[in-house]
């Protein structure tokens, strides 16, 4: 999937959870509406008043689910904002919320549609003809069913949510990753899914036995008394199966009243047929003729005994309860197979890994778990493999690089003897009276001399860098002696270049742990580089150096050193300081790489940044105490 049509996902977000709710609640209705007529066994006319009120109370439920959907989803709005253009800056914990959506609209759904549902049993809404029995188990079965509906439900929305999680950021998902498995949500989640989804079908196929049986007991009950009031009418209260007085009938009819059969003796009914009805409260009517003349009308209720049905609820619940803990064993079972298995996928990587460690402490007592156990293996097996190669290909590069600093080491050693010796010979050499032109060539072979001198130096110090072998060696130094010492050797550097440094040092700096050697020559190196760039440009100004205290509580000394020409963007300066680039950097592009490993060596840093009017920044901050141990470089010098 697209991260386009992710992107339309999220924009439509509502309107696909709202069509697949109304579709779920369709279809929950509708399946009330085909098995409570067969399961109940409703005679025509009250399966017709049945469906006709259902109809109206499924329009509202669905009405009152969408408007509670509706106020859920408003909640997240921003978030559903947030992932339509794309934004990075998405708390986890919003995240965790919106995760939450599926199963907080599915009992949303349930409850609000049981509730409305209940409403059938309120007098004036309740399907006429509809005895309280066959009431109560219509509403049980419609309860059960929409309760069984919450699972698509749950399915459908989750699959939709979830889509969105595919274009959030990573660092979001990450950090919710980790609080659910620090508060083991997975794991409960896992247990919760199988118990109910081993005890949901349980529950609702012993609803549905319980209901089948006492709609056939009521249904037999109910043409057993219809029978018994036939028998009462043609024998106990017909005039012609013998003579009967008032009397005697008054006491016949209080006999049938005491079990339940309300007889009453008309006179008005002529050419009565025999019939069989039921009222609008729900009781039953039969109606006999008399021979001679007249009816007896018999009503009665088949209503069932709350004891008849409480031992099929018993069995139903038991049922449900050995399903339940039968689930919940299971989902013990497998979110702990799942959680090892995760386990395993974490040990990736590892020394245990590395060393060849078995992966699958115990065989999975579910078979999918023991196939991703076996892919977690092959995988392991496969990443062993190629850890050991990078291992050994890690390995030769460590040693080819020492082996090129001991030898850039011992090429720069024997550069620098007889380098120092021409030096020497030189200044001998210039003690002598000389023409102007042979003084000229003297000093263009010292300042050669020492440019070669210094490029030597700072391929040994680079090697030594390389090699994690540089020692520093701090001692207390002013800040004003470190700073007159770095611009002398940034002349000698940028002997070709005449341009002026303005230095700007308060009087009451503190003294900073450095090594003065390497401290001073890392400034000069910067100082000579800002010289040297200054000289190029016929717009240059001056190169300004300042002293001054930063940091939180005066912690460390601040050592800006600002441009003077915009020839070198600040972008291009910290490549040179990266070692990401040799462009333009006139021999000193290892110095400056160099210059930053040893101010990050003394605990400091060196950042690059861009003066208001365009010009290149260094700003140097070494601390007032020298760090407890040998400090991470952010970059080290390569030789190549």
């Amino acid at each position: 999937m697209t991260e386009e049509r992710i992107r339309n996902d999220a924009i439509h977000f509502a309107r696909r959870v709202l069509v697949r709710q109304a579709l779920v609640g369709v279809a929950a209705f509708g399946a009330i509406a085909a098995l409570a007529p067969k399961l109940l066994i409703l005679e025509q006319g009250v399966a017709t008043s049945v469906l006709s009120v259902g109809a109206k109370i499924a329009l509202a439920a669905i009405g009152a689910t969408t408007l509670l959907t509706l106020l859920r989803l408003r909640t997240h709005r921003d978030l559903l904002r947030s992932l339509m253009i794309g934004a990075r800056d998405i708390d986890h914990e919003e995240l965790e919320r919106f995760a939450e959506l599926p199963p907080s609209l599915a009992v949303r759904f349930v409850l609000a549609s049981s509730t409305i549902s209940s409403l059938m049993m309120i007098p004036g809404i309740r399907p006429e003809k509809l005895d309280d029995g066959r009431a109560v188990s219509l509403l049980i079965l419609a309860i059960t069913i929409l309760s069984a509906s919450a699972i698509p439900h749950y399915v459908l929305t989750r699959a939709t949510t979830f889509s969105l999680f595919e274009i959030s950021p990573a660092e979001a998902i990450g950090a919710l990753l980790e609080t659910a498995e620090l508060y083991q949500t997975p794991r409960r989640r896992v247990t919760y899914k199988l118990l109910l989804s081993v005890a949901a079908p349980v529950l609702l196929v012993g609803v549905g036995a319980v209901l089948i049986a006492n709609a056939h007991l009521q249904t037999f009950i109910e043409r057993s008394r219809r029978a018994t009031a036939a028998l009462v009418a043609r024998t106990a209260l017909d005039p012609a199966l013998g003579a009967i007085e008032e009397a005697e009938r008054n006491d016949v009819v209080a006999a049938a009243a005491e079990f339940g059969f309300l007889a009453r003796v008309e006179q008005d009914c002529v050419d009565a047929e025999p019939s069989f009805g039921r009222e609008a409260d729900g009781q039953i009517a039969v109606i006999t003729p008399l021979d001679k003349g007249g009816c007896v009308n018999i009503r009665f209720s088949a209503d069932l005994e709350p004891s008849a049905a409480i031992l099929g609820a018993l069995v139903a619940l038991l049922a449900v309860l050995v399903a339940g803990a039968l689930g919940n064993l299971f989902g013990r079972v497998l979110a702990a197979d799942l959680v090892h298995a995760t386990k395993q996928v974490r040990l990736l990587g590892t020394d245990s890994v590395l060393r060849g460690a078995t992966q699958i402490a115990r065989p999975a007592r579910f078979a999918v778990v023991a196939r991703l156990g076996h892919a977690i293996e092959d995988l392991a097996e496969r990443f062993r493999v190629f850890a050991a190669a990078q291992e050994r290909a890690l390995e030769a590069r460590e040693a080819a690089q020492r082996m090129r600093g001991l030898l850039f080491a011992s090429v720069s050693h024997d550069l620098k003897s007889p380098l120092n010796a021409i030096l020497g010979f030189a200044d001998l050499v210039g003690q002598e009276d000389l023409t102007d032109a042979q003084r000229e060539s003297l000093e263009l072979i010292s300042t050669r001399g020492r440019e070669l001198l210094g490029l030597i130096e700072s391929i040994l110090d680079a090697a030594r860098v390389e090699a994690g072998q540089l020692t520093l060696e701090p001692q207390p130094t002013s800040v004003g002696s470190l700073i007159a010492g770095a611009i002398r050797k940034a002349r000698e550097l940028a002997s070709d270049a005449d341009g002026e440094v303005v230095v700007e040092v308060g009087d009451t700096l503190p003294l900073i742990p450095v090594d003065q050697a390497y401290a001073t020559r890392a400034l000069a190196v910067i100082v000579a580089h800002a010289l040297r760039t200054g000289a190029a440009d016929p717009s240059a100004r001056l190169v300004r150096l300042t002293a001054t205290m930063a940091g939180e509580f005066n912690s460390e000394v601040r050592i800006d050193v600002e441009y003077g020409s915009r020839d070198v963007p600040p972008e291009e300066l910290e490549a040179l300081f990266s070692r990401q680039t040799t462009a333009r950097g006139r021999g000193l592009t290892l110095g400056l790489s160099h210059a930053r490993s040893v101010i990050e060596l003394h605990g400091g840093s060196l950042e690059v940044d861009g003066a208001p009017d365009g010009r290149p920044l260094c700003r140097a901050r070494l601390p007032r105490v020298p760090p407890p141990r040998r400090p991470r470089l952010s970059s080290v010098p390569a030789l190549g």
